[in-house]
């Protein structure tokens, strides 16, 4: 192998090609290989969509790898290195890290680059040409043609496209194809209307946790599921509300391990209209200044109710108080102690508060992100100063006949505007002043980037699924609509 290739990658070509002979879905590097990319862009090619050693069976020192080089439970740090020394008694591995990437490190790692790092945190890729992935590709997606002939005519096809960059697949198909696994080709996935029900909810997370799993996102829309408190007649008892049943699901993004190492991804919409619909939108406010702003400005008791919920209150103890008085103490002698005006003012809030204030269960819908939809109904209340009506199916007072419609129909139809129009009856839960809706979602999408807004009359206006008689239920995680 020539060495202009190594020189421009300091990988041991010909070793790795010799490890490439064991993964017969993994194509060699040759000399005319040239596509390494720079950045983040050759990071994101490596750890997401390269071919590697998982079971790390050819490991070993003076490999490339990719490693966690600053671990964090929610958004680790990737980087590149090369393997030193491997302890395989201890699971671990010295790994001296690239110089982009010392950055994060911190102490004795940040001066020297070397690392320790347990194996499970490092993945050996190899395929380090964005060519070698390209003709992974090419030979997957030629592999139905019926004749050798024809499989060759395709892959010579797709990989001058794919190699040339004329033609970039979407990320899972670069990982995907040509792979030799049970991954799915599709990005993103909206899923439809979940029907009320336990074995509705159960067969919704199923599927999304298939989903995940193959390495694809997911959008789902919980407005057909009944709002809390509602009573659950088969169990005579009432329901725990949309809201906790799509935290349920948002948490498979943490529990579900993805094809490859791409982070899994969730959208969670609720339409304006369902009587949950406040709930949702605080559910992810983590900041309790805000909190505490709702609880003393908002008119609509139910929006100061769930706020006083979400916050949480821990007193100062003796010690505490002791402390802060302490420093307080020195505010008007000259030099303050040595505190500064912020830790005084501080100290002042605390004594004034009488503790800290957080919030209950901060991880509650930290799997998705969630949006409203936002009617055209909503939308007019809100511009003409107007009571707008928070309701749904009215299932407590349905007979037989018509609970056995909505435990058949609703969740095809979904919107509960459609549902009155049928004729079947709907229960204003309560009304709420449609600017205090639209301020609170304003004001928690200002301080914690959530709850998005997506125009669902709007889409399905201009929508041509109209023509195949669908309608669009959500967006997934990448904004596209289904």
């Amino acid at each position: 192998m020539s060495t202009a290739v190594e020189s421009r990658t300091n990988i041991n070509v010909d070793m790795l090609n010799e490890d490439i002979k064991q993964f017969p879905q993994v194509h060699p590097i040759t000399p005319d290989m040239k596509l390494l990319h720079k950045g983040v862009s050759r990071l994101v090619m490596l750890d997401r969509y390269a071919f590697k050693d998982t079971e790390k069976k050819t490991l070993k020192e003076g490999d490339f790898v990719v490693l966690t080089v600053k671990a964090d439970p929610k958004f680790p740090a990737r980087g590149l290195g090369f393997i030193k020394s491997i302890d395989k008694a201890n699971n671990e591995a010295l790994v001296q890290v690239e110089p982009d990437y010392v950055s994060v490190l911190d102490g004795e790692e940040a001066e020297t680059g070397i690392v320790k790092r347990g194996l499970d945190s490092i993945d050996k890729p190899l395929e380090v040409f964005y060519e070698q992935i390209a003709k992974r590709n090419a030979t997957g997606l030629a592999s139905v043609e019926p004749t050798e002939e024809l499989r060759e005519k395709w892959v010579d096809k797709y990989y001058h496209e794919l190699a040339n960059l004329n033609f970039i697949p979407a990320g899972r198909v670069l990982y995907g194809a040509g792979s030799e696994t049970e991954v799915t080709y599709f990005n993103c996935y909206v899923m439809p209307y979940i029907k009320d029900s336990r074995e509705g909810i159960s067969e919704h997370r199923k599927q999304v946790m298939e989903i995940m799993s193959r390495g694809g996102g997911v959008g789902t829309n919980g407005s057909t599921l009944r709002p809390r408190n509602a009573l659950a007649r088969g169990v005579n008892g009432k329901s725990s509300g949309s809201v906790s049943w799509l935290d349920d699901i948002a948490k498979l993004t943490h529990l579900v391990e993805q094809g490859g190492s791409r982070r899994g991804a969730q959208m969670i919409m609720l339409v304006d209209n369902h009587p949950d619909i406040i709930e949702f939108i605080i559910s992810k406010m983590q900041n309790p200044r805000i909190l505490r702003f709702l609880i003393e400005n908002t008119e609509d008791e139910q929006i100061k109710k769930l706020a006083q919920e979400k916050l949480k209150f821990t007193p100062l103890t003796d010690t505490e108080v002791d402390l802060y008085q302490g420093i307080l103490n020195y505010k008007n002698i000259p030099g303050q102690g040595g505190f500064t005006n912020q830790v005084l003012r501080e100290a002042e809030d605390k004594l004034r508060t009488g503790g800290t204030y957080s919030v209950h269960n901060p991880e509650f819908l930290t799997g998705a992100n969630i949006s409203v939809c936002i009617t055209k109904d909503f939308m007019e209340a809100v511009e003409n100063d107007t009571w707008y009506e928070l309701k749904f199916p009215d299932v407590e007072n349905y007979n037989e006949e018509e609970m056995k419609a909505y435990n058949e129909n609703w969740h095809n139809v979904g919107d509960v505007r459609k549902w009155e129009e049928m004729g079947y009856g709907v229960r204003v839960y309560r009304r709420i002043k449609a600017k205090e809706l639209w301020n609170l979602i304003n004001i928690c999408a200002t301080y914690s980037a959530e709850p998005g807004i997506f125009f669902i009359d709007n889409a399905n206006e201009m929508t041509n699924a109209k023509a195949y008689g669908q309608q669009v239920v959500a967006t997934n995680p990448c904004g596209k609509v289904a």
